[in-house]
């Protein structure tokens, strides 16, 4: 069951996700044996992209997608 607090905090771990390879992938390159930094950053990556893609799916879904059609509609009403 996906709800707006759980796809907020999945695209917000995916994110988060991506600016540590990012920074692990430059930092492996500043020092002397980069390979297991490097292979870390691949994997948190990878990781992102994964939770995204499967965040992405399953709001798809068509229960999801008619119940997170409301997520937008209460944070209006709220804010």
């Amino acid at each position: 069951m996906l709800t707006c607090q759980r796809l907020r905090a999945a695209v917000f771990l995916s994110a988060s996700l991506l600016i540590v390879g990012l920074v692990l992938e430059f930092a492996g390159r500043s020092i002397a044996f980069p390979a297991p930094v490097m292979a870390l950053a691949l994997f948190s990556g990878l990781a992102a992209l994964a939770i995204l893609a499967v965040t992405f799916v399953t709001a798809l879904l068509p229960g999801n997608a008619r119940r997170l059609a409301e997520c937008r509609k209460e944070t209006l009403l709220v804010g």
